[in-house]
């Protein structure tokens, strides 16, 4: 809900900063505030509009072409799962008494794994190489820890809030707010499997054969048991341990407070823009603070601006 509603708020946010001052990054005239500036036209100085629109090109390059790269990589990594699929008695077994038949599928990787993965039809991916270092009791509890991420939808959640990090890269603090529901969010899918065996051993026991492997996150899209962010906090909580609470870096609230308080500043000034085309079909680009200066604008005071010129 987070997530959901600071998309929401900076979306808005954009846009109207884009309605009001796109007309700014696209032309070479004079901007005119006759409140602000005392009612003398003048003049931009010649690079100002390009440097706007280079940031503001190189931004929306930026973002777009992080989409892509997930979206491309979303791609490649569907079509490697199904090309990597085998068949596993144990899985199958596990899957008709866990009512999970056509949503657990088994991969080849010597890699330990098991992640909720798809969009459309979202499954449970465990990797050879989990199957072969667990029990099938460690192995149950482990599908009772998948089901609740696939019951919950949270393959869509964690690209959600990728996607949200993508889009807003200049609020730092967003992906520390993403960090900490992936961490709680594993906790409660720790909690279903523990209720579901009635006890924390087998899930105790996973988790600390995952921690002896080899760092490597599947990747930071999908809710994933061995992401390596989590287990030691998880650990730690199934063992009544007392776990520090993580903060975001002062630098990034700093970052984020400083970025919140330009876009709403500028969204919610009163100055808009608008041309204003001669005789010649030249346009000058005029700025106001309220409706009766437009008004001003249009008329009376656009007569002294072309004096000026």
């Amino acid at each position: 809900m987070v997530l959901i509603g600071f998309f929401a708020f900076s979306s808005m946010m954009l846009g109207s900063l884009f309605r009001k001052y796109v007309l700014i990054f696209f032309h070479q005239s004079i901007y005119y505030c006759q409140q602000v500036i005392d009612g003398l036209p003048i003049r931009l100085p010649n690079n100002l509009g390009e440097a706007s629109l280079m940031v503001f090109l190189v931004m929306l390059m930026y973002i777009t072409i992080k989409l892509v790269a997930t979206m491309v990589k979303t791609s490649k990594i569907g079509r490697d799962l199904s090309a990597s699929t085998v068949r596993s008695p144990v899985i199958k077994r596990m899957a008709k008494k866990l009512g999970l038949q056509n949503k657990l599928s088994v991969y080849l990787s010597d890699h330990p794994s098991a992640f909720c993965f798809g969009f459309i039809n979202t499954k449970i991916y465990v990797s050879t190489g989990l199957v072969n270092i667990l029990s099938e009791i460690e192995l149950e509890a482990v599908m009772r820890h998948e089901r609740y991420h696939l019951e919950n939808k949270d393959a869509f959640t964690c690209l959600f809030a990728s996607v949200v990090q993508t889009m807003f890269p200049f609020f730092p603090v967003i992906s520390d707010v993403s960090k900490r529901y992936r961490i709680l969010n594993e906790v409660e899918a720790d909690r279903a499997a523990i209720r579901g065996m009635k006890n924390s051993k087998s899930l105790i026991s996973v988790l600390k054969k995952l921690l002896s492997h080899d760092h490597k996150n599947t990747f930071n899209f999908a809710p994933s048991l061995g992401e390596w962010d989590t287990l030691e906090y998880r650990v730690k909580k199934l063992v009544n341990q007392k776990v520090e609470r993580r903060r975001s870096p002062v630098t990034n609230i700093v970052v984020s407070l400083v970025s919140l308080v330009v876009l709403v500043g500028l969204s919610l000034s009163q100055v808009t823009a608008f041309e204003y085309h001669n005789g010649g079909g030249d346009a000058i680009l005029l700025c106001s603070k309220d409706k009766n200066c437009t008004n001003i604008c249009e008329s009376k005071v656009v007569e002294a601006l072309f004096s000026h010129i």
